[in-house]
């Protein structure tokens, strides 16, 4: 049972598409008996526009990035979750440009062996997950967004769960009565803790 669970959520539409369907799934979580927090990485102060490859977190001792700003602080406080989730809209063919100022940024998370140069990771096992929504097909940016975090996941020998909304109309008070999408994103967040 996952019992504490971290959410990134990066939409700038604060009542979007991808928060509904994300506020559904922390009802669904919390439901379950999780806590949930929930961080709105859209409006992170950035010291720089994503990582710039100083390496600095590479030299460091620690699993930390060494620009500090807020990003810095969050990718601090993720390792001490479980359960990660990555809630994005795509708007062309992957996570959209909130996220990944941050997602480079767990960079800091890994250290590379100097010998044999493999991975040494910060945090192995628990669950990776990814909340989705876009206006296309699933096999469009979608299925490459999925295939993007699934990787992920593999790196980092993480259970993998996804909840992918294709054709997620541009008015977000149609999605919001859309009851299928609901149900379905309660029980995802309620899989979430009880997989």
């Amino acid at each position: 049972m996952a019992d504490k669970i971290m959410i990134l959520t990066s939409s700038p539409r604060k009542h979007g598409n991808t928060n509904t369907v994300t506020q559904w799934v922390i009802e669904g979580a919390k439901a379950a008996g999780a806590t949930v927090d929930c961080v709105d990485v859209a409006n992170l102060k950035h010291k720089f526009n994503g990582c710039i490859a100083c390496f600095g977190c590479q030299q460091s001792a620690k699993y930390e990035c060494v620009v500090k700003d807020e990003t810095a602080d969050l990718l601090q406080r993720l390792l001490d979750y479980e359960t990660l989730v990555f809630a994005t809209p795509v708007y062309f063919f992957g996570p959209n440009a909130q996220l990944k100022l941050v997602l480079d940024r767990m960079l800091s998370h890994v250290k590379f062996d100097p010998e044999t140069g493999e991975p040494i990771l910060a945090v192995q096992g628990g669950t990776v997950g990814l909340i989705a929504t876009a206006g296309g097909e699933e096999n469009d940016g979608l299925g490459l967004t999925d295939q993007t975090f699934r990787t992920m996941a593999q790196f980092s020998h993480s259970r993998y769960v996804s909840l992918l909304a294709s054709k997620s109309p541009s008015d977000p008070k149609e999605l919001a009565a859309n009851t299928e999408l609901k149900e379905k994103a309660l029980a995802f967040g309620r899989a979430l803790v009880n997989p």
